[in-house]
């Protein structure tokens, strides 16, 4: 069994911690029985992030899996007589969903071995009680632009698929932000007007995204919730947003947590791309830029 998980970015500015967006850029598990017995699966990671990516049982996917079994009270014994191989294609500077789609891929995976047919909902609320917010997970397990909401300790969500032609150019810089680290930072409190803004930006956000409104890009993905207090863990920031904004793009948002910036944009890719690396150059860190698309299909069997 081959399983393909997308990348994702999440927030999207103003929709912090209920906005994910699924990219193409994947993680593909397999699981097949190994070779001889023991306490754990054998795990192999290739691609990205082989030098962190954990081997052992803390590694995301094997956590996901037993967080799925674990919520509907199945035994684990027969996944540790597995071969789970990663192939991660995600990059792994962190901010575009790349724990997200551990998890969700694990969740996934496991549903499918224990045959529990669980829906995409309720893996989501697995995922969640593991990753701690809904955005990445979502987006991973559901695909397209996902919105998510509480009611009381009740989690929804809604997948939508988005067909404008639009571009995401991210540019990761070579050093990682915990996410941790990142939410220490933000206020406990903001102010009513804050408040407001956020809310007329992520309305008008969705809005745009579904009625393929490219131009409102250029004002809609504001936030005064977490952008501004995270730009000073990433070293030019501003710079970048300038060079960014000026070489064409639409927008310019921090991925997820960061330290990944993105772009949404129809044209100049390349040129917003460069344009990016070369402001990080500028203030010392190396940083790579990638032009993804949006996916609009979530975790699924592709083998």
């Amino acid at each position: 069994m081959r399983i393909q998980i997308p990348a994702s970015t999440s927030n999207i500015g103003p929709g912090f911690d209920t906005l994910g967006l699924a990219l193409n850029r994947y993680l593909f598990l397999s699981a097949s029985p190994k070779d001889g017995r023991g306490k754990s699966p054998l795990i192999t990671v290739t691609g990205n992030g082989t030098e962190h990516i954990a081997t052992d049982e803390k590694n995301l996917v094997y956590r996901g899996m037993l967080a799925l079994a674990e919520a509907v009270d199945a035994s684990t014994n027969a996944f540790k007589e597995l071969h789970l191989r990663l192939e991660n294609g995600i990059p792994s500077c962190g901010g575009v969903g790349g724990s997200g789609a551990a998890i969700a891929g694990g969740i996934f995976l496991a549903n499918e071995l224990l045959k529990t047919r669980l829906t995409a909902e309720e893996m989501l609320r697995v995922a969640v009680e593991l990753e701690g917010h809904p955005d990445n997970v979502s987006a991973a397990l559901m695909g397209g632009l996902t919105i998510n909401c509480f009611d009381d300790r009740e989690l929804h969500c809604r997948s939508v698929k988005i067909t404008a032609p639009i571009a995401v150019v991210t540019c990761s810089p070579n050093f990682q932000v915990l996410t941790q680290q990142a939410r220490q930072i933000l206020p406990r409190e903001i102010s009513l007007k804050d408040a407001v803004a956020n809310i007329e930006n992520v309305a008008s956000l969705v809005a745009a995204l579904i009625a393929g409104d490219i131009e409102a890009l250029r004002y809609v993905t504001g936030d005064r919730l977490h952008e501004r207090y995270r730009a000073g863990l990433i070293p030019g920031y501003e710079d970048v947003r300038k060079a960014a904004l000026g070489a064409g793009a639409l927008s310019f948002n921090i991925s997820g947590s960061g330290p990944t910036v993105f772009c949404f944009a129809t044209e100049k890719l390349d040129a917003i791309g460069a344009a990016m690396e070369k402001a990080f150059a500028a203030h010392g860190k190396m940083a790579k830029y990638e032009i993804m698309t949006i996916e609009n299909e979530g975790a699924r069997i592709v083998g």
